[in-house]
């Protein structure tokens, strides 16, 4: 390759380069991306590769090709501590603010404490109006079961589904409105 003189376009040569070489220089930016940088598609890199050489205004370049790759693997640095710090502070975020990495709120011991009486208040309350009507309304609500598979398999008939569902969410509004008066 030629050294880049005051008279030659720098830019022109760097992007010359760069489409002559641009399998070598995607091949070689994907073995350095690596599993950190998972989300991100190596086209997109080799875009603001693209960009950065058409705005490079450097005077002299001995080797265009050098440039490109000691660029491409500048740029593939500078990604990967930057999604490094997007986890860092993600995770400090979480942490601060009591979420998980999900972004879930992590519940305090009496948001536990308090689901765990009130899922004890429903299951007495089904309990109470008969084991047929709980598991009726366990199959139907939980388990997203239809109501005629569920009368197949408790041998009853689609009405007798209907009333014990009507039960237990009859027992359950009693349930309800007797906790908001307390």
């Amino acid at each position: 390759m030629t050294e880049a003189g005051p008279d030659v376009d720098v830019a022109t040569e760097l992007a010359n380069a760069f489409m002559a070489h641009r399998p070598q220089l995607a091949g070689f930016l994907r073995a350095h991306m690596g599993s950190g940088l998972a989300g991100i598609d190596v086209e997109d890199v080799m875009q603001e590769l693209w960009l950065r050489c058409c705005r490079t205004d450097t005077a002299s370049i001995s080797n265009p090709r050098s440039y490109l790759f000691r660029m491409g693997h500048n740029l593939v640095l500078n990604l990967a501590r930057e999604a490094a710090r997007a986890r860092a502070r993600d995770a400090e975020w979480g942490y601060v603010n009591n979420r998980d990495k999900d972004a879930v709120e992590m519940p305090s011991a009496e948001r536990s404490l308090l689901a765990s009486e009130q899922l004890a208040l429903v299951d007495d309350t089904l309990l109470n109006v008969g084991h047929r009507a709980a598991g009726i309304f366990r199959r139907y609500r939980i388990d997203g079961v239809d109501q005629r598979r569920i009368a197949e398999e408790f041998g009853v008939s689609l009405s007798t589904v209907e009333k014990d569902l009507r039960k237990a969410y009859d027992a359950l509004l009693a349930l309800g409105s007797h906790r908001d008066e307390v």
